[in-house]
């Protein structure tokens, strides 16, 4: 009796999430008016992989309705990377390591009065830059999140960790910004020093992030921008381990969030898994209760699942849907609870640590 008296409030707040999910994706893209007289697309770039130059290919082919430039930035001219770059747009040196030190370079010289921020490894819709550009009418920034695309048990390990980002960004309160894809005024960047803050972040996205609230400015979701992520290369390993990362930078540089993360799936993962393992064993039915969730949380994902493909037309498989959801109940807090203990992360060729 005492386990449904525990699972009861995780089922009012798995159910509280379904709504919410419903009312996000149920709503509309915003109707705005594009006000950018020019775009710079800075993409930060080291090495290439399958993908690239498909992805470099529907980056720069957007239908937009102001003037476009690309500013790819790279290592230095010995990086593969450089000669397809340059097939596609201006290509600058970075003056400093790291994604954050080639944002800040091509801050400084770029020339559009909007500014947007780009991974090379998404594969875009054609409206994504309008999307993208348009809100910045109304809102400070603009920002959106990927989808990756594939096949096979690493693809789901990557998708699930992956979409752990969407519920945050549901609410306007619990809103960040995504580097993958991420615009604002030139002016807000002058007005933040955003290009001398960069380099001082591991996590481009926190260091535009903190500008923003410090600036008091809101964050736009656009829906409709979705980024489709090919994952040709993907390897399950190094799409754990590229999880963890993606967790410790929220436990670097918004500890209050890792912690109560670490807490709501420790509890999910006992309740919804441990405990109706050891019920199944013992016969115990009061131990089952925690399979309550389940259904909840897995119509939670088809829904959004749902709204991706219907805003964003991204192709999504009710399969995927599941498998996805039924591997992200172990490997979820799994990597959590890894990022408990890891200090160092390896990024791009790049060692990265923390005490």
């Amino acid at each position: 009796m005492l386990e449904l008296l525990v699972i009861i409030p995780f089922v009012l707040l798995a159910a509280a999430g379904l709504a919410r999910e419903y009312s996000f994706w149920k709503g509309g893209g915003g109707g705005h008016v594009q006000t950018c007289r020019k775009i710079s697309v800075v993409i930060p770039m080291r090495g290439v992989h399958a993908a690239t130059e498909e992805n470099l290919r529907a980056l720069t082919s957007q239908k937009v309705s102001t003037e476009v430039e690309y500013v790819f930035v790279v290592d230095s001219a010995a990086d593969p990377a450089y000669e397809v770059a340059k097939r596609y747009g201006r290509v600058l040196h970075s003056e400093g390591e790291g994604k954050s030190a080639a944002l800040a370079t091509a801050l400084r010289k770029a020339t559009g009065d909007c500014i947007v921020f780009a991974d090379d490894d998404i594969r875009p819709g054609p409206h994504w830059l309008e999307e993208m550009t348009a809100p910045l009418s109304s809102y400070t920034a603009v920002t959106t999140y990927r989808w990756y695309l594939g096949r096979g048990l690493c693809h789901k390990v990557r998708l699930a960790i992956s979409n752990m980002g969407f519920p945050a960004m549901l609410d306007r309160r619990s809103r960040f910004v995504w580097g993958g894809s991420t615009a604002f005024r030139r002016d807000f960047a002058e007005k933040t020093r955003l290009a001398d803050r960069l380099p001082r972040y591991v996590s481009d996205d926190y260091a535009v992030y903190s500008a923003i609230k410090e600036y008091g400015g809101g964050i736009w979701f656009a829906k409709g921008a979705i980024a489709p992520t090919p994952d040709p290369d993907c390897k399950l390993g190094e799409a754990f381990w590229w999880g963890v990362r993606q967790i410790l930078m929220v436990k670097w540089h918004a500890p209050a969030g890792w912690y109560a993360g670490l807490v709501i799936y420790t509890l999910g993962f006992l309740l919804s898994v441990a405990l109706p393992a050891a019920g199944l064993l013992t016969g115990d039915r009061w131990l089952l209760a925690g399979l309550a969730l389940h259904p909840i949380n897995l119509l939670k994902d088809a829904v959004r699942a749902r709204g991706v493909r219907k805003h964003a037309g991204v192709p999504i498989s009710p399969a995927t849907v599941v498998a996805t959801w039924a591997v992200g109940n172990f490997v979820i807090p799994l990597a959590v609870w890894t990022s408990a203990f890891v200090k160092c992360v390896s990024w791009r060729g790049r060692r990265i640590c923390r005490q």
